[in-house]
């Protein structure tokens, strides 16, 4: 989205370049940022935290060469985004260069302490090398293994109301993976314990999950799967409770009703995070008016 005015929580605008992206200082203080296109129809926040010492948080699988430092994923898939967290990166995004055997990626976002980056698409499925090189100096060459994520479906026909298994394989590896699972089609088809749900792998030659679903009715339908960092922090349970609480403060009708709901889960079975997630999602995609929209967003933007 080149040339697009997006307003930040800080106040600050700033307008997109040719490649969608835009340059902005962080901010001085940790907390939660926010970024609205004009119109309001696009919107993204993330949680910036302390930069005071980034080197000292950098785990021990890492790079460290050149005045660059920096953890990095032993897995990635061939369609996701992953990141490169630690210092010595260039808030300019075409001054850091990332490729998988010689093939560029993407460098989504940029700063001083870490990357997004995206495969380009000529990545290869299995073992490869990942190159990372900041303004002209090498960081080196690291040892990754890329995944493909596939989906197999029922062969034979299948009934509305009927029950079935969809088959989840990650080729390229053979270790055991977590991966989240998402429904984008909840009128066609159902996963069994919510519309995002968390699976690991067999491992092995196979390396597949099984995922119950049901069949609402005949149709296309799409679902989709990401790696999850087996060191990613867990979901903030109480942050999430506090924003749900604050919008059934100012929820009208109906609303309120739903996130009562939501509430009672968290209440009864906190840890039934599908659920909670897919009513949130539901939720939003039921197009809340605002500031009661900007509160549920946070509530499960905290639950992922």
């Amino acid at each position: 989205m080149p040339n697009i005015e997006v307003e930040l929580s800080s106040g600050e605008k700033v307008t997109t370049d040719m490649t969608g992206r835009a340059i902005f200082p962080a901010m001085a203080a940790p907390g939660k940022l926010r970024a609205v296109t004009s119109g309001g129809k696009v919107t993204a926040s993330v949680e910036i935290l302390s930069a005071d010492n980034p080197g000292s948080q950098i785990p021990s699988d890492r790079s460290d060469a050149g005045g660059i430092a920096f953890s990095y994923p032993r897995v990635l898939a061939t369609h996701d985004r992953f990141t490169l967290e630690g210092a010595g990166f260039r808030g300019r995004a075409d001054l850091n260069h990332v490729t998988l055997n010689g093939d560029p990626c993407l460098i989504l976002a940029a700063s001083p302490a870490g990357l997004v980056v995206l495969p380009g698409a000529h990545v290869p499925v299995g073992q490869a090398t990942l190159r990372v090189a900041v303004a002209g100096t090498d960081a080196g060459q690291f040892p990754v293994s890329v995944v493909l994520l596939e989906f197999s479906g029922p062969t034979e026909e299948v009934n509305a109301g009927s029950a079935s298994q969809l088959v989840l394989r990650a080729r390229g590896t053979t270790q055991p993976l977590v991966l989240e699972v998402r429904n984008a089609s909840p009128t066609v088809i159902q996963l069994t314990k919510g519309d995002v749900q968390r699976f690991k792998t067999s491992g092995g030659d196979e390396n597949v999950a099984p995922v119950d679903v049901k069949f609402v009715t005949a149709g296309n339908y799409v679902v989709s799967a990401r790696l999850v960092s087996t060191g990613a922090a867990s979901p903030d349970l109480e942050s999430a409770r506090r924003r749900l609480a604050e919008a059934r403060k100012i929820a009208p009708g109906d609303w309120s009703e739903r996130i009562d709901r939501v509430l009672s889960t968290f209440d009864r079975a906190p840890r039934d995070l599908p659920e909670i997630r897919a009513e949130l999602r539901a939720m939003l995609d039921d197009k809340p008016a605002a500031p009661l929209a900007s509160l549920l967003d946070s509530a499960w933007r905290e639950l992922n």
